[in-house]
């Protein structure tokens, strides 16, 4: 008995009976792995096919915008995304109606999808955490919830057009969403130029002044003069880029996307023009009654019509201006456009950017006199302040820009002699000490401000111009000794306020809003006064305690 024991046991079949089942162990396990490899690797590919580019995007969260103090202005946050796999529903018509109730979609579009047979269909993208709930409670392990991200701009409207919206997917479609979509898909952050406190204020001092004057649109800008970044920009009507429901007109961005005939604010630039180029002298006299074909004054003439250069500006006569513009000459009036850029689009971080409607080439002698005055030819409002801005700072070149602290190569460009300069600055300044109309509206005590103001007549689409509709327009510098910042303003068609007997010009509609802009930049940007003065605190406290503080 032993020795069967021992004839059955042998070492050496022992070892051969191990070998056999660890070979037939091995064999199963590599078998059914691979099995279970290909079924799992088709059932997976199968499932995330249409769900790929999302799962991609969900790895790294879209990077922040944020304004100049930090404050965020567009974020992304989680969200939940509802999905199903329709060839394994069978209760479709049950699950189509009660999905109804709870999505708010058309009962019919939700069968369309569940009748489709496919392994996946998105039902709902970004639902609200009280329909995750309701859905979850209808036990139906068909449905199925993806983590998503969503956009999401808490300042909603304030700053709408200039950072933009994504799509449902978080792809960049307007504004710095879209310039600088590829950067902030792979998270990198955006800081903007624009100070989000002062373009609240500022947008509530534009909306009060359209609503008062019951005009169609309006736009403002805020720049600082020794670098290009821009503080504020509004565009108004706007939009709340949180709800993807836009109108049209509520997406143009008129800052850089609508051109204008820019009026009597073209004016002091035909003169700085002649100057630079050394054919105006202050000094020189113009008969502005003598006429001049397809070119009219609105005023009385006074001191028989006999202006200086300065009167010429500062009593915004057109015939004036068209003089200067003659005896400037065709060539050299569109060099000097040429210079200041005004036939090429701004190089802005904002895609939006329009082309000037300008055209160099079909230019006569008419041409010549009205672009003087600032007709016949329409700039963006950003090229008109990106002009000023140059020729105020010492006619070194400045490109506005929306980045925080982005070198401005531009800078180390000079178009013009410093003396243009000052010249420049000095006609500004006059139009706001030597009037008796437009200074009183825009004057602060300690500030120094130099403007001009702009009323041009609305192009009729039959032809011509109406005659009782006006784009009236502000453009203003402080510190005029040294400008700092530039601020510009625009209403489209402001009507007269009930018993009022006044023409709708910059005057009477942009100068008292520039000047409240400006109180509100010297508190929020806590600008210091050029010297002391107590009327300073009566102007702001003027500003808040009445709703248009119209002068």
């Amino acid at each position: 008995m032993s020795q069967k024991a021992i004839f059955l046991f042998d070492s050496d079949s022992l070892k051969n009976f191990h070998k056999k089942i660890f070979f037939s162990i091995f064999v199963f396990i590599f078998i059914f792995g691979s099995a279970f490899y290909r079924i799992s690797t088709i059932s997976i590919s199968s499932f995330f096919d249409d769900k790929s580019e999302i799962i991609k995007k969900s790895i790294f969260a879209r990077g922040n915008i944020y304004d100049r103090n930090g404050t965020i202005l567009a974020a992304s946050v989680n969200s939940k995304s509802l999905s199903a796999r329709p060839n394994l529903i069978e209760n479709i018509e049950t699950l189509s109606f009660k999905l109804e109730k709870i999505l708010k979609i058309d009962q019919n579009k939700i069968k369309t999808k569940l009748s489709s047979n496919k392994n996946f269909v998105w039902l709902k993208r970004n639902i609200t955490p009280i329909e995750h709930q309701q859905i979850i409670d209808l036990g139906e392990i068909h449905l199925e919830f993806i983590n998503e991200t969503k956009r999401i701009y808490p300042f909603q409207n304030t700053a709408s057009h200039i950072v933009g919206f994504t799509n449902i997917d978080q792809s960049g479609q307007s504004g710095t969403e879209r310039f600088f979509n590829e950067s902030l898909a792979k998270s990198h952050d955006v800081t903007l130029s624009i100070d989000i406190n002062l373009q609240q204020s500022i947008r509530s001092n534009l909306i009060n002044t359209i609503n008062h004057f019951r005009a169609d649109s309006g736009l403002a800008v805020v720049m600082d003069i020794s670098n290009g970044e821009v503080l504020s920009s509004v565009s108004y009507p706007d939009f709340n880029p949180n709800n993807k429901d836009f109108k049209e007109f509520n997406l143009i961005n008129r800052v850089i996307q609508s051109n204008y005939e820019m009026g009597s604010t073209f004016k002091p630039l035909t003169v700085v023009n002649g100057y630079d180029y050394g054919i105006i002298k202050p000094e020189m006299i113009f008969d502005v009654k003598k006429s001049i074909k397809g070119v009219s004054d609105h005023d009385t003439y006074k001191d028989n019509g006999l202006y200086n250069v300065e009167k010429i500006v500062v009593e915004s006569s057109n015939i004036g201006t068209a003089q200067i513009a003659l005896k400037i000459g065709k060539n050299k009036h569109k060099d000097f456009l040429k210079k200041l850029g005004f036939f090429e689009k701004l190089n802005i971080e904002l895609h939006e950017a329009e082309e000037p409607l300008a055209n160099p080439n079909n230019w006569g002698k008419h041409e010549t006199t009205r672009i003087g005055f600032g007709h016949s030819f329409s700039i963006t409002p950003l090229h008109l302040v990106r002009a000023y801005a140059t020729i105020a700072n010492e006619g070194y070149v400045v490109n506005p820009t929306f980045i925080l602290n982005k070198k401005n190569e531009s800078l180390e460009n000079i178009l013009f002699k410093k003396e243009t300069s000052d010249y420049f600055l000095s006609l500004l300044n006059a139009v706001i000490t030597k009037t008796k109309f437009t200074g009183p509206r825009v004057k602060i005590a300690g500030y120094q401000v130099g403007g001009k103001t702009g009323t041009s007549e609305l192009l009729n689409p039959n032809g011509g111009y109406y005659k009782d509709r006006n784009r009236t327009s502000f453009i203003g510098l402080f510190p005029i000794k040294k400008p700092r910042y530039i601020v510009y303003t625009s209403i489209e068609y402001p009507k007269k306020p009930k018993d009022s007997k006044q023409r709708m010009t910059g005057a009477v509609v942009n100068a008292p809003l520039v000047k409240k802009i400006i109180l509100e930049m010297i508190k929020i940007l806590n600008i210091p006064p050029y010297k002391k003065n107590n009327l300073l605190k009566a102007d702001i406290k003027n500003i808040y305690e009445s709703k248009y503080a119209f002068l």
